[in-house]
């Protein structure tokens, strides 16, 4: 009976981790979007294109800088993507092999530690991306880098619930792109 309460709740706190994972659904998507929602190929090249323009002013850098930065997304965003597709995919299975009537011990072993290699994997991933980040930032730079980054997903997530989207504007705003809190020493 223990085991299948840990079982229960190992499997609710993957299918949660994945489940809100900040990461992105399937490639040319961004965070908070999933597949068919409609923020296909060209909310990808606005969004890229909005993060051009406010990220330097956000983040108190050059055009060099923020365009690295891009690059670095760019760069480790298939790789991440691709281990929640097969995270979500592993979950999947877990789920069908949980609601059989008496599911294989082995094989919810062997779903359980694919799906804590893949974890491992992308958090792997996002460990080597912040440090490259670090790199090429000053703590301040990064601070301000995560509250935008932070805005950005949350607004997302706004329009992604928001009901009827109107067609022919920005999908990150309607009416296209708006300001970014910037917080900067003194601000109160």
């Amino acid at each position: 009976m223990r085991h299948k309460v840990l079982l229960g709740f190992l499997g609710l706190s993957l299918a949660w981790m994945v489940a809100a994972a900040p990461g992105f659904a399937q490639p040319g998507t961004q965070p908070g979007t999933q597949p068919g929602d409609g923020f296909g190929p060209g909310f990808q090249s606005k969004f890229t294109e909005i993060k051009r323009s406010q990220l330097g002013p956000a983040l108190g850098v050059d055009q060099r800088t923020v365009d690295r930065l891009i690059q670095m997304d760019q760069r480790y965003a298939p790789m991440k993507q691709q281990l929640i597709m097969q995270m979500r995919s592993e979950l999947h299975r877990l789920e069908q092999v949980m609601s059989q009537s008496s599911p294989s011990e082995q094989e919810v072993n062997a779903i359980l530690t694919k799906m804590w290699q893949l974890r491992k994997e992308k958090l792997g991933l996002e460990e080597k991306q912040d440090r490259e980040e670090m790199a090429l930032l000053t703590p301040v730079q990064r601070a301000r880098y995560f509250f935008y980054l932070k805005s950005l997903v949350r607004e997302a997530q706004s329009i992604k619930g928001s009901p009827g989207r109107p067609g022919g504007t920005s999908p990150i705003t309607p009416g296209g792109p708006r300001e970014i809190p910037v917080y900067r020493s003194g601000d109160q």
